[in-house]
C-alpha cells in the first residue's frame, strides 16, 4: 500500500497544477472548455497520462486536444517549476469518456503489449525496417509540422522505395502543405492534408520526427494504426509501443532512406535520387555544416548515380530566393541584436510581419543561420510569432554549446547544433526568458 501513496500523491498535484494552467497560463485560442478528469503515473514516474472533458462541436475537441498536445512540453516545464520531482514526467493528453474504462482498456492493454510497454521504442536496424516494409502491404507515411526539406524529401524518398517494392497502397499525409520551394519535388502534388479522407493502413511511418506532438493534427489520424515505425535522426527517442531507427550520426533522415535503397537491393531512381539529394543538401547546407561526415560524400555519389542533376537542384534550393523571403531576410537583419559580449546574436518576426510581406512560415527556413554566421556568435537565435500568444524559438549553435539540451528545459529539442520550440506565451516575454537563461548557459561554461 505505501508504494502507492506517492504515485497518487504527485498525480493528484500534477492534475491540480495542469488546471490552474487551462484557467491562468494555457492562452491557447484554440482550446477552448476543458476539465482535467484525472492523471495517471506511468509505473516507472516518467510518463503522466492526463484525461480530460472536452466540450463543444467534434472539430472544436478535436482542436482542443491537438492543442493540448503541442503544449505538452511547456506545461511539463511548467510543473518542473512546481511539483519537485527527480524527473518531470513527460505528459501525454488523452480524451476521457469514462475514467473507469479507460483504466481498464490500459489494463488490457499493458496485459498484451507488457514487454513493448516497458520499452521506450523497439530498435531495428535496415535489414530489419527493410522486412518490416516488405512484409506490410498499406502504410500512411507523415513528417513534422513546418515541414523543410529533409522532412519532404525523406517522405517523398521512402514513398518511391515502397512503390519499387510494389506496394499499391501508399499515402502521404502533412499537417502543414508542402512548402513552395519543395513542390516540384516528384510525388509533392500527392501529399495529401490532415483532414483527408485517409485508407486504413497497417503500418503509419514517422520521419524526421519521433514524437507524436511532433506531427501535429496527423496525430489522431494515426494513433490507432496497428503499428508504428520511427525513422529520425534527431536527439529524442520514439512513443512506446513504436518500432525503428533513430540515429543522430545522420546527416539527415534522407542518408537513412537512401540506404534502405541499399539494404532492399532496390536501384535508387531518378526520381526517388531527386527527393533524397533534395533531403541530404539542405540538411547539410550543402555540405558546409558540421553534420556532415564521409558517409554523406559516400551517399551524396550514390545519389549522383541515379541520374540526378545536382547542379540544377542546388540552384534551386540556395540561388533562389522568393521575394517573400528576401524581405523577411531584410526586416531580421535589421532588427539583430547581441547578448553575452557578442556571443549571443537574436532576432524576430512578428506575426505582422507575415501579412505585411505575403509571406509563409516556410519563408524563414535557415534565416536564424545568418544570426549564427556573424563572427564571434556562439549561439544565433530567431524567435518568431505566427499568431499572438505562442513564440517558436529556432537556435543554432557551435559545437561547443548544445542546443538541444538547453531548449529541452523549455520543451523542445532537436539536433545539438539546431533546435526549436514552441512556447504559448508571448515573443517579448520568451525573449527576455530565453536570453537570460542563454547568457546564464554561456557564462557557466566559460
Amino acid at each position: 500500500m505505501r508504494q502507492k501513496v506517492r504515485p497518487q500523491r504527485v498525480a493528484e498535484l500534477i492534475r491540480h497544477e495542469i488546471a490552474q494552467l487551462l484557467t491562468k497560463g494555457l492562452k491557447d485560442p484554440r482550446i477552448g472548455f476543458v476539465s482535467v478528469m484525472g492523471v495517471k503515473l506511468s509505473p516507472d514516474l516518467h510518463y503522466a497520462d492526463v484525461y480530460v472533458s472536452l466540450y463543444g462541436t467534434e472539430q472544436d475537441r478535436k482542436s482542443s486536444l491537438v492543442a493540448l498536445r503541442r503544449s505538452a512540453g511547456w506545461v511539463r516545464h511548467e510543473i518542473g517549476k512546481h511539483v519537485r520531482m527527480r524527473y518531470t514526467p513527460e505528459i501525454r493528453f488523452f480524451p476521457d469518456d469514462s475514467l473507469d474504462r479507460v483504466y481498464q482498456l490500459e489494463e488490457v492493454f499493458e496485459r498484451i503489449h507488457d514487454e513493448e510497454g516497458r520499452t521506450p521504442m523497439r530498435r531495428l536496424d535496415l535489414d530489419e525496417i527493410v522486412a518490416v516494409l516488405r512484409e506490410c502491404n498499406s502504410f500512411v507515411l507523415t513528417t513534422h509540422v513546418g515541414p523543410d526539406g529533409d522532412a519532404v524529401g525523406s517522405l517523398l524518398g521512402l514513398c518511391h522505395l515502397l512503390h519499387a517494392m510494389g506496394k499499391s497502397s501508399v499515402t502521404c499525409v502533412m499537417a502543414d502543405p508542402v512548402p513552395r520551394a519543395y513542390a516540384f519535388l516528384p510525388g509533392a502534388d500527392q501529399v495529401l492534408a490532415a483532414d483527408a479522407e485517409l485508407p486504413e493502413a497497417e503500418l503509419a511511418v514517422i520521419v524526421d520526427a519521433a514524437r507524436f506532438d511532433r506531427i501535429g493534427a496527423v496525430a489522431l489520424r494515426i494513433e490507432h494504426t496497428p503499428r508504428l515505425l520511427i525513422l529520425d535522426h534527431h536527439l529524442e527517442d520514439g512513443p512506446p509501443g513504436a518500432m525503428g531507427l533513430v540515429d543522430s550520426s545522420y546527416a539527415a533522415v534522407g542518408e537513412l532512406v537512401t540506404e534502405l535503397f541499399e539494404a532492399s537491393g532496390i536501384p535508387l531512381s531518378r526520381e526517388a535520387g531527386t527527393c533524397l539529394y533534395v533531403a541530404q543538401a539542405t540538411d547539410t547546407g550543402g555540405y558546409r555544416f558540421s553534420n556532415t561526415n564521409a558517409r554523406s560524400h559516400r551517399i551524396a555519389a550514390l545519389l549522383h548515380e541515379s541520374g540526378i542533376e545536382a547542379h540544377s537542384l542546388c540552384a534551386r534550393l540556395f540561388e533562389v530566393v522568393s521575394p517573400p523571403k528576401f524581405h523577411l531576410l531584410r526586416r531580421i537583419l535589421d532588427r539583430m541584436e547581441f547578448a553575452a559580449s557578442g556571443r549571443v546574436a537574436y532576432t524576430y518576426v512578428m506575426p505582422e510581419d507575415f501579412a505585411e510581406l505575403n509571406a509563409r512560415k516556410e519563408d524563414l527556413e535557415n534565416l536564424v543561420n545568418y544570426a549564427r554566421n556573424i563572427e564571434g556568435v556562439e549561439v544565433g537565435v530567431l524567435f518568431y510569432a505566427l499568431k499572438p500568444g505562442e513564440t517558436k524559438v529556432s537556435l543554432r549553435s557551435a559545437p561547443a554549446f548544445n542546443a538541444s539540451a538547453f531548449l529541452n528545459g523549455f520543451g523542445g529539442g532537436g539536433h545539438a547544433a539546431a533546435a526549436g520550440a514552441t512556447l504559448q506565451r508571448a515573443l517579448e516575454e520568451v525573449r527576455g526568458e530565453i536570453i537570460s537563461a542563454l547568457v546564464g548557459a554561456l557564462e557557466q561554461d566559460s
